[in-house]
């Protein structure tokens, strides 16, 4: 990930990042390179997340007096949600060494599949910014979005969750070649979804070298 970070143009960018991106370094290269923060909290940082966990007990305790909340509906793919976010901005009693944290955000999910409820998740957040609740939900939503769109389309037009590959290291190869056909096929100017046109590349060479074309020189 540092050497990720450092070959892109981080100055006034937000950078979003998961659990695994919740390190002290990652957050402050960010910083010094000129981008703000949105960061999950999880057990793997488990100072941060009880300290976390902390502030947002003190401000139930006072009635969330101050914090800053935003709610949503969403739906797609047989599935509706609810998603409730509750902002602390300034927060006390925070871990030392996490760099510029000007707020700390709790998620919460309902989710609903085909009409059955499932149970409720929260996650914590850390972020740079000075924004609302409704702005920063955006940004959570947005790299989520990103990425259960990604899987949903490799399941669907790669099948990949019933891929049985498993020896050596060919399961992390074909997901990066497939994870590259569809960086390639998205950027392909033709109609049709990304399985339709992945069943067009195998059956006409013209269009699969179009598509492959796609790839740009570094």
């Amino acid at each position: 990930m540092p050497d990720l970070l450092a070959a892109l143009d981080l100055n006034g960018a937000v950078v979003t990042l998961d659990a695994a991106g919740c390190q002290k370094a990652t957050i402050e290269q960010i910083r010094k390179q000129g981008g703000e923060y949105v960061v999950c909290v999880k057990g793997n940082q488990k100072g941060l997340h009880d300290a976390v966990a902390d502030v947002f007990d003190r401000a139930g305790d006072d009635e969330f007096a101050g914090c800053d909340m935003a709610g949503e509906v969403g739906a797609g793919h047989g599935r509706a949600e609810e998603r409730y976010v509750t902002v602390v901005h300034d927060p006390e009693g925070l871990p030392d060494g996490w760099s510029g944290v000007s707020a700390v955000a709790l998620v919460c999910r309902e989710r609903r599949v085909k009409g059955q409820k499932n149970e409720g998740t929260g996650h914590y957040y850390i972020t740079s910014l000075k924004v609302g609740a409704g702005q920063l939900a955006g940004y959570i939503r947005n790299h989520w979005g990103i990425e259960n769109g990604l899987h949903w389309v490799l399941d669907v037009a790669f099948r990949e969750d019933d891929s049985r590959a498993r020896t050596g290291h060919a399961a992390a190869n074909l997901g990066m070649l497939r994870r590259v056909a569809v960086s390639l096929l998205k950027r392909a100017k033709t109609k049709g979804s990304i399985k339709t046109r992945r069943m067009k590349a195998g059956w006409d060479d013209n269009y699969l070298l179009q598509v492959i074309q796609g790839i740009t020189a570094q």
